[in-house]
């Protein structure tokens, strides 16, 4: 993939400060790894003990051999020998700078180590202690500049490699998330001409992997509301466009009305045609305010109650009997008039194809609680059991229709954490299913695999 411009100026937005951080970090932790060594102190004290042992033993041989007198010439003839301070002090005096376990053990004459940089002995038979160190305070020998040169230029290629180290991987990871990055904008661009054209291109970088399945949500969310309103406008034109002609041919006709009774069929028509046009748009507002919603605020329903009260509710034909089923399921979490405007929906239209039997049941399968309405009537082929979800989709057209009640059923089940769909009837018609999640179920655990049809 080529290059995307402005990836490398990102790249320098994000690598310089992070460089910089990432060297003051170097410096903090390695000033403050300098200054805790407290537990380094035994360890260093038994290892310049061991360097200075010899030496103090020679010094108390050559001290012996000297006159007391001449101890403090003999010290300035020796330190001109010896690269770091080499003194003489009272005991007094070195015991001052000794802690009270290090005081005692110089005073019984052993050799101690203080702080890892001055080594105390005292000298036989007298109260003078011998006192080698600071080991660190030593005078350096002026190098000459070439080498000064050299240890500048090593530490300013140290500071390279370091940054180079920093910088490189973090160059690759900031040009491969930019390439993904500038890729999927161009998606984002692309859905403004229609989800159709958006194909979502595969990524490289795990941290845009998020990115990229938003957008195919998105993109698919966008082909489901495109393609709803399409159906949405031609069924809402087709739907108005009969009810206005005949309400056109009425008013025609009620000019050429010849007698009262005449005219009063035609108004009773036209006004026929205005109360079906006031129920398409009640249905399709039911419709759009319930797909609105965010969520829906439950209660528990008693689910023999809500049946009884839907049959009772109901217009049943003389043929037609109603029976319940299940009703022992006991309670279910929903919202009341939400959940009464699917089942209304579901029993109203189980009436209007059944030959002689409905039936309204409660069951639990599996993890599931599943509120059905069965009936004895023609069924639903397979091939058609999702399309009649969908707004404004009637498989056989009738008068007090208009293809949205389905559609309802399915939006408020979606909005409770389910389903809605319809399998074969052991009734011989259709099964009409509302599934309800856990949430809808009290005592559930989790929501698996949606039931077995049948």
């Amino acid at each position: 993939m080529p290059p995307q411009p402005g990836h490398f100026r990102v790249f320098l937005g994000y690598c310089l400060p992070f460089v910089v951080v990432y060297l003051l970090l170097l410096v903090a932790g390695l000033w403050l790894w300098s200054g805790v060594t407290f537990w380094e102190e035994a360890e260093d004290s038994v290892h310049w003990r061991a360097q200075t042992q010899g030496t103090h033993a020679l010094l108390q041989d050559r001290y012996a051999t000297t006159e007391p007198a001449q101890w403090p010439a003999l010290t300035t003839q020796l330190q001109k020998r010896f690269a770091y301070p080499l003194r003489l002090q009272t005991l007094a005096e070195a015991t001052a700078d000794l802690s009270t376990t290090q005081a005692t053990a110089l005073r019984e004459g052993k050799h101690v180590v203080s702080r890892s940089t001055t080594s105390y002995e005292r000298l036989h038979g007298s109260s003078q202690v011998v006192v080698l160190g600071d080991f660190l305070d030593y005078p350096e020998p002026e190098a000459p500049w070439q080498e000064t040169a050299e240890e500048v230029v090593h530490q300013l290629m140290l500071l390279l490699n370091i940054m180079l180290a920093i910088a490189l991987p973090l160059y690759f990871l900031v040009y491969r998330v930019w390439a993904d990055v500038y890729a999927l904008r161009g998606v984002a661009r692309t859905l403004r001409e229609g989800p159709a054209h958006a194909g979502i291109p595969p990524v490289r970088t795990r941290l845009v992997r998020p990115l990229q399945e938003a957008l195919r949500t998105l993109s698919a969310r966008l082909q489901v509301l495109l393609e709803g309103q399409r159906i949405l406008s031609d069924a809402v034109a087709h739907e108005i466009r009969t009810p206005l002609a005949r309400m056109r041919f009425g008013v025609e006709m009620l000019r050429d009305a010849g007698s009262e009774h005449e005219r009063e069929q035609l108004l009773d028509g036209i006004l026929g045609d205005v109360l079906r046009l006031e129920q398409l748009a009640e249905a399709g507002i039911d419709y759009s305010r319930i797909g609105r919603m965010q969520r829906i605020d439950g209660e528990r329903i008693g689910v023999r109650a809500l049946f009884q009260q839907l049959r009772h509710a109901a217009c049943v034909p003389a043929a037609v009997t109603v029976t319940l089923r299940g009703t022992e399921v006991g309670v279910v979490h929903a919202n009341r008039a939400a959940l009464q405007l699917a089942l209304r929906n579901l029993l109203g239209n189980a009436l209007r194809h059944a030959r002689s039997q409905v039936q309204l049941s409660a069951e639990r399968s599996g993890q599931w609680l599943v509120l059905a309405v069965d009936d004895d009537g023609p069924g639903v082929d397979a091939a058609l059991r999702e399309r009649i979800f969908q707004p404004y989709v009637q498989l056989q057209p009738h008068d007090d229709g208009f293809g949205l009640g389905l559609a309802i059923v399915q939006v408020i089940a979606e909005k409770h954490g389910g389903h809605a769909d319809v399998v074969d009837s052991a009734l011989g018609g259709a099964r009409f299913r509302i599934l309800l999640p856990p949430a809808a179920s009290p005592g559930s655990v989790s929501a698996g695999a949606p039931p077995p049809a049948g």
